[in-house]
């Protein structure tokens, strides 16, 4: 048997069988040595690339093969590997790959920001012949492009920079370099696009080609590539875990589709590629096609990748069994059409197998409860966040966008904080924040941007800049990110100030608003709501103010923690003059108006009880349903828990009609859905130019399962101190809450039985705070396990209030 995909077994740690799947979790990553220093204007290490692959059409384009014979003159003491690319690489040395990553180096602006991976590679070299191959893709920077699709992201042709340093064991040390004596070919990857997909003709495989011995009589000289100023480039270790599988997902069932085609069901929509296995013929061509969805003839719901043809092509080389799946792309799919099986026998389950792929970050959270709606919510919440944090947290997987849209990144932050250990990813995705600015200092609203296109500064997108740093060091106590970025927030809000000012401290009618929200009728776009844009953005202006003085002064800046917390409270008080009325109804009077204005502390306190009264109506008037968006959304049950109304959160939460988050899970969603009404039974499929079916956002609910319903909260930053809290309700009888906090297992397991309530609290070493029974009961706490039992009456669902 041929195998063209292999993964060794020997790069993870733990494999745990969770719902069927094999979820796969990395341990230790290759890449842990400083570039610093390694490339710098003018050394020996160039950017080099194929001559010319015609790449002003635009087609997807075969990857290029690159090779360098070497002889290594003594016995080698420590061989490091630096190496980077504008596109994807993958790395061999001697015929091994240099290491377990994909889709690397990864995104980042490269006319800006450059990764470098650094591999220990002792083990592959030997003395005497050696040789390093590569392959490499056009990935992020010389793919099609987004959206249209009409020109390549950044570059035309995709580029390698490598240095292989030798550490021989008489002291001496020895280099190589990419530079002008490489040699270049293509291969058996026909195209490889993000988009599009691959296509791969084993007949063309060249066994032996990054290894001594091999006759590389065809190949020619590669091209010396200078697309941007060196000076202008910043070399740095990747900061975040890279991209690799992090589970296997088996098909469920095979039927035939209505144009003949095999459709494989995963029974989980996924983000990654799709392993194939399969029996044919030297020249025999099988097609894989990818969907979340199906119609309602059995075939694929594909209207929604838009220009993305989402489409991976084998072509046998020999006869036989072959096993191969993609390395320099990735769908978003559930669904797999395969053609060109020469076999009206339906085809093994085996045949096709999903290979999920993303960021190797480390699971830290833990959800179950009594209610398997609420569990396969909290499933579908992190199936979304993991295929969506691919290199930067894309808004979808599967269509022509896959775009760091910041909006649902801020108001995500706090959920993805519980189930994953983030640091890293958003350390590295704020410095695509600093990069991507516009010329006078703002965010922007799509991170990395696109260089083609300058895209606006959006509240509650661009706020993302203040808001994801603040996060970060509430639940990790990093100041460091705070730093990192204190700068480039003080010239946002300055921005803010500056383009507000003319208004009295009151943004426009522009923005995004508080997108796809469901409080107008017939709307004419997803920001046409009945929410003011112009107080969406006032509301925002005045948060990251408030924000950042609290920055400022955590970073020991009294004089700024001042001045803005002086403009906080200017701009609260033109935001209560244009907004708020005697009676405390805001203009707009949506859900979304009162969850920003109590959310971020801008209602008198002589007007918050009304406030929120106005806001529990309209929630009863629609028979406890929300009509929010991406901004109301993320706010509205935080908010009912700050205002002390979490019987109205239970009554939101457990909503199985539409809309609300069990909705798509009563119609067997497997991941979050980007509209509340994605598919109804009613109407089918929503508008097909934006209608994802794996989209985080509404998943933002996931931060008040943990918090109240699980009941663990920070007291500090970083949870040094600790408050359990949970608060039961909605019929939910026992919970299951855990957290990997920086200080070690925080655990919150509670279960309502024979008339009492029972509470087990972990809290880690030297981590102490305080533990808050449903009936008011406090305990200080400190270190280790506390257990508790009170008395639980069956009218006792009031405490819930």
């Amino acid at each position: 048997m041929k195998k063209n995909f292999a993964c060794s077994s020997s790069v993870f740690a733990v494999c745990v069988f969770l719902l069927g799947f094999a979820w796969v979790i990395p341990y230790a990553q290759a890449e842990r040595t400083s570039p610093d220093g390694v490339f710098t204007v003018g050394d020996a290490s160039l950017w080099i690339g194929h001559p010319e692959r015609g790449a002003a059409e635009m087609v997807s384009l075969p990857a290029v093969y690159l090779r360098k014979p070497f002889e290594v003159t003594g016995e080698v003491k420590k061989a490091t590997l630096h190496i980077t690319a504008r596109g994807l690489f993958e790395a061999y040395l001697n015929g091994e790959r240099t290491d377990e990553d994909w889709l690397v180096p990864g995104w980042t602006d490269f006319s800006q920001r450059q990764q470098v991976l650094s591999y220990e590679v002792t083990d592959l070299l030997r003395e005497g012949q050696n040789v390093l191959g590569v392959i490499l893709a056009d990935g992020w920077y010389a793919g099609i492009g987004f959206f249209f699709r009409e020109e390549r992201i950044y570059q035309e042709e995709p580029a390698l920079r490598l240095r292989l340093e030798i550490e021989l064991a008489d002291g001496s040390t020895q280099l190589v370099n990419s530079d002008e004596s490489w040699q270049a070919a293509t291969g058996p990857v026909l195209s490889a696009d993000l988009f599009d997909g691959e296509r791969y003709d084993a007949r063309l495989e060249m066994p032996g080609w990054a290894a001594p011995g091999f006759e590389a009589g065809g190949w020619g000289s590669v091209a010396v590539r200078d697309d941007y100023p060196e000076a202008q480039i910043v070399y740095e270790s990747k900061r975040m875990p890279p991209v690799r599988p992090t589970a296997q997902v088996a098909a469920k069932s095979v039927t035939r589709g209505p144009g003949g085609e095999w459709i494989f069901d995963l029974g989980q929509n996924m983000v990654g590629v799709a392993e194939l296995k399969a029996t044919g013929r030297s020249g025999q061509a099988v097609t894989l096609r990818f969907a979340e969805m199906l119609n309602s003839d059995g075939s694929l719901y594909t209207e929604n990748l838009r220009k993305a043809a989402a489409t991976d092509t084998y072509i046998f080389g020999q006869e036989g069994e072959s096993r191969w799946a993609p390395r320099f792309t990735y769908h978003g799919f559930r669904y797999v059409a395969v053609e060109g099986l020469e076999s009206d026998e339906p085809p093994a389950l085996d045949t096709v197998t999903g290979i999920v792929l993303g960021n190797a970050l480390r699971p830290t959270g833990h959800f179950r409860t009594s209610d398997e709606r609420l569990n396969r919510l909290q499933e579908n919440i992190v199936w979304s966040q993991r295929g969506n944090f691919l290199e930067v947290p894309t808004d979808c997987p599967q269509r022509d966008e896959r775009l760091g849209w910041t909006g649902d990144a801020q108001v995500f932050a706090r959920t993805a904080t519980f189930n994953y250990d983030v640091s890293a990813f958003f350390n590295k995705w704020m410095a695509d924040m600093r990069d991507a600015r516009n010329p006078e200092g703002a965010f922007i609203d799509v991170v990395p941007g696109d260089p083609r296109v300058q895209t606006g500064s959006s509240p509650g997108w661009a706020d993302a800049g203040v808001i994801v740093p603040w996060v970060m060091y509430e639940r990790y106590g990093d100041k460091q990110i705070l730093a990192d970025n204190y700068r480039a927030m003080k010239e946002w809000v300055d921005w803010l100030e500056a383009q507000c000012a003319p208004r009295g401290l009151l943004w426009n009618e522009t923005g995004y608003g508080d997108w796809l929200a469901l409080d107008k009728e017939n709307p004419k776009r997803a920001s046409d709501t009945n929410t003011p844009r112009s107080l969406v953005g006032t509301a925002y202006f005045a948060h990251s103010a408030d924000l950042l003085s609290q920055v400022a002064d955590v970073l020991g800046h009294p004089t700024d923690a001042a001045h803005y917390r002086d403009l906080f409270e200017r701009v609260r008080a033109a935001f209560q003059k244009a907004y708020i009325s005697s009676d405390g109804r805001i203009r707009g009077d949506t859900q979304t108006v009162y969850l920003l204005a109590l959310g971020f502390g801008l209602v008198p306190d002589s007007l918050r009880a009304k406030a929120v009264d106005h806001l529990v109506e309209d929630l009863e008037k629609r028979g406890w349903r929300l009509s929010t968006g991406f901004i109301g959304t993320a706010l509205l049950m935080p908010v009912l828990d700050q205002v002390g109304r979490n019987d109205v959160a239970f009554k939101l939460l457990q909503q199985d009609a539409y809309p609300g988050w069990l909705y798509p899970v009563s119609l067997g969603a497997t991941t979050m859905w980007e509209r509340w009404n994605s598919w109804t039974p009613e109407a089918g499929f929503g508008p097909p130019h934006m209608n994802s079916f794996n989209h985080y956002a509404y998943g933002a609910v996931g931060e008040w399962m943990y918090a109240v319903l699980g009941g663990i909260r920070p007291l500090s930053p970083g949870f040094g101190r600790v408050m359990i809290a949970p608060t039961p309700g909605g019929g939910v009888t026992w919970v299951e809450c855990s957290l990997e906090s920086p200080h070690g297992l925080i655990s919150s397991d509670w279960k309502i039985d024979d008339g009492y309530f029972s509470l087990k609290a972990i809290l880690p070493p030297g981590v102490g705070g305080e533990v808050v029974l449903p009936n008011g009961e406090k305990h200080s706490v400190g270190e280790g396990a506390h257990r508790y039992r009170i008395a639980w009456p069956a009218a006792a669902e009031d405490l819930a209030r």
